[in-house]
């Protein structure tokens, strides 16, 4: 590379915030580079688009059986990048699929009160309850000891003052196989967050971007253990929902319920495997026709922004909401 073309990338690097989304599915890596301004309302753009087909068996159930094929694939997804040093800065967050992550949310309140024998030995500080008990919590629920397990936590506020800490944990060894696959492959991560999650962001972002303000609308995002769905309002996610669940007997019943009566939907999006929807009797038309509103693809289309060289079939794949989605999370940051 020539003086010229280096001191050109590293501006760009301080200009620019470069990130990569890493969705290792089972059928193919799927690699998305976006870019960001680094002012505030400053637009994404997505800068590349890659997917790279593995062998049937490498990664079952989250599981990377065989790291060999995941690295190569990894190695030449990173491989057909274009060669500019504002390409040597990218910050990289792979997905962790919703088979493999334990989440929920418990009343802060009830948490100190069921693991207040904590506070004693820190002193009584209630804030200091948090860490062990938050542990102790994810321990039972996965029924993993938790030097076995990774967990993130954060406390969150909802609208009536009630304080919820959102807890998310998985079995340490996925981590550990993601970070060092990675790392075989040439490439540090930076982050490693839920598919489901990383999903959400990205349909949720194509909502702020396309949709009013007060929008209220749907994000169903769908892979091969079945739905997640999620109710958006001017607040933010107010509800959500997974198919199959015992309480809903098909996909109709589960979005009918989070929908709700209340209020007309304005939109909905679909990312991820979208043609399960359709096998299960709700293909995009009649989804659309059924509540009344419109439902969309997710497609990274409309924030390419002229970039060259990206496959049309890629900016236009719905089982691009994952890569988007966490290369969105590093973007942002």
């Amino acid at each position: 590379m020539s003086r010229e073309n280096m001191l050109r990338g590293t501006m760009l690097t301080v200009t620019r915030r470069y990130a990569a989304g890493i969705d290792v599915g089972e059928d193919a890596v799927r690699l998305a580079v976006v870019s960001r301004r680094l002012r505030a309302n400053a637009a994404v753009c997505v800068e590349h688009l890659e997917s790279v087909a593995l062998p049937s068996g490498a990664v079952i159930g989250g599981d990377f059986v065989d790291r060999a094929a995941i690295v190569a694939a990894l190695r030449e997804a990173f491989g057909r990048l274009p060669e500019s040093g504002a390409w040597r800065a990218l910050r990289c967050a792979m997905g962790l699929p919703a088979s493999a992550t334990l989440t929920a949310q418990i009343p802060l309140a009830r948490l100190i009160d069921t693991h207040g024998q904590f506070a004693t030995s820190i002193g009584g500080d209630p804030r200091g309850v948090l860490e062990p008990a938050v542990l102790a919590e994810a321990e039972r629920a996965a029924g993993i000891e938790r030097g076995a397990l990774a967990v993130d936590w954060s406390v969150q506020t909802r609208d009536d003052g009630e304080a919820l800490v959102a807890i998310a944990a998985t079995a340490r060894r996925h981590v550990e196989a993601r970070v060092e696959t990675a790392a075989e492959a040439g490439i540090a991560l930076s982050a490693i967050d839920g598919e489901p999650a990383a999903a959400l962001r990205a349909m949720r972002h194509a909502g702020s971007v396309e949709l009013d303000a007060d929008a209220r609308y749907l994000v169903c995002w769908l892979e091969s253990t079945g739905l997640h769905g999620w109710l958006v309002g001017s607040r933010g996610v107010e509800d959500e929902v997974r198919y199959p669940a015992p309480e809903h007997r098909s996909i109709a019943d589960a979005l009918h319920e989070l929908a709700g009566e209340h209020a007309p939907l304005d939109c909905i999006y679909v990312g991820g495997q979208i043609e399960l929807i359709a096998h299960a009797g709700l293909p995009l038309p009649v989804l659309g026709k059924t509540f009344g509103c419109a439902a969309l693809p997710f497609e990274a289309a409309p924030y390419c922004n002229g970039a060259a060289e990206i496959l049309a079939a890629h900016k236009h794949s719905p089982r691009f909401a994952t890569a988007f989605g966490l290369a969105l999370r590093e973007v942002m940051q």
